[in-house]
């Protein structure tokens, strides 16, 4: 688990509900990277479970995902099949914390359902 400290530049965060994005949320997505802003995704729900029983998809994927960890022990609580599938190392983990400073600094703050 990492602890996010205070950014150096701007930041956004995209909370990614759904995978694989839709076009215009892909889209909307590499917009924001032309400007010199900290992109940051952080994947939860259908996402998270997704990407974590698949974690291949994100071979390809330019951007840094997160998943926050109080979440994360909860699928593996309440689902067996997460119980004992290792997380993909390459997905960080975010303290509640975290979560919520990095929400709280960021510029702009985007939800992908």
């Amino acid at each position: 688990m990492i602890d996010a400290s205070v950014p150096m530049q701007e930041q956004s965060v995209f909370y990614v509900r759904q995978w694989p994005l839709a076009e215009h949320d892909r889209a909307l997505l590499q917009q924001s990277c032309t400007d010199d802003r900290q992109i940051l995704l952080i994947v939860t729900e259908q996402a998270l479970e997704t990407l974590w029983q698949n974690p291949d998809e994100l071979l390809d994927f330019p951007h840094t995902c997160y998943a926050v960890h109080t979440e994360i022990e909860l699928l593996r609580a309440d689902n067996g099949t997460f119980a004992d599938l290792p997380f993909p190392a390459f997905i960080m983990q975010l303290n509640d914390a975290s979560w919520v400073e990095l929400t709280l600094q960021s510029q702009l703050v985007t939800y992908f359902a």
